[in-house]
């Protein structure tokens, strides 16, 4: 067995932990999630079979109402189009392994909807996520995304795709105004990560 070890987009940048800043007087914590496995999930979401198959697999409901996502222990799952969905499982660690928790759950998923018209993909080797925590949250991402991320615009669980200084981002709101997850392409992750601790120091 290879002894290969994973590393962040981001290893350079935050190696130190987690950064703290303060926007418009307000703190924000930026951190990292690496090694997020993830599956895009692709079918009819108005084919029962396809809907149960993938809750009984996943343990999460599939959200089919826009821009929407089912948050739980097993992980998330996200809306991203009429029929495409993407699965984020719980973080793993940094020790890579042939057998892990995604290969389980790919498995699982392809067995459960053999003979259907689907697409199951693994592509969580080509992101890496980012959090934004703290009660300037909103208005560091306001200087880069023309989102609302007021909780009356964008609540919790609510998920969007945009850009935010110009790097493409999956947005998840995981606590109304306050907590926000960047699901962002590991080419893109040093960027975006030193912007944003450049636009908390304006």
């Amino acid at each position: 067995m290879s002894n290969v070890v994973l590393e962040s987009p981001l290893a350079a940048v935050i190696g130190l932990g987690q950064r703290v800043l303060s926007v418009d007087d307000a703190s924000v914590t930026l951190g990292e999630v690496p090694f997020v496995d993830m599956l895009n999930i692709r079918g009819d979401a108005a084919d029962a079979r396809f809907v149960n198959a993938v809750q009984r697999v996943t343990g999460l409901a599939l959200p089919v109402q826009a821009n929407t996502t089912t948050l739980g222990a097993a992980g998330q799952l996200l809306w991203l189009g009429p029929d495409e969905w993407v699965l984020k499982l719980p973080a793993a660690g940094s020790q890579y392994q042939s057998a892990g928790p995604l290969e389980a759950v790919e498995g699982a998923l392809r067995t459960a909807l053999a003979g259907q018209h689907v697409s199951v993909v693994p592509v969580g080797h080509g992101f890496t996520t980012l959090t934004v925590q703290g009660e300037g949250a909103c208005a560091l991402l306001a200087r880069g995304c023309p989102l609302d991320f007021h909780p009356r615009a964008f609540a919790a669980g609510a998920v969007a795709q945009t850009h935010v200084a110009k790097a493409g981002a999956t947005i998840v709101c995981l606590a109304a105004g306050s907590h926000f997850e960047l699901t962002v392409r590991r080419s893109f992750a040093d960027y975006l990560f030193r912007w944003l601790c450049e636009a908390g120091a304006a």
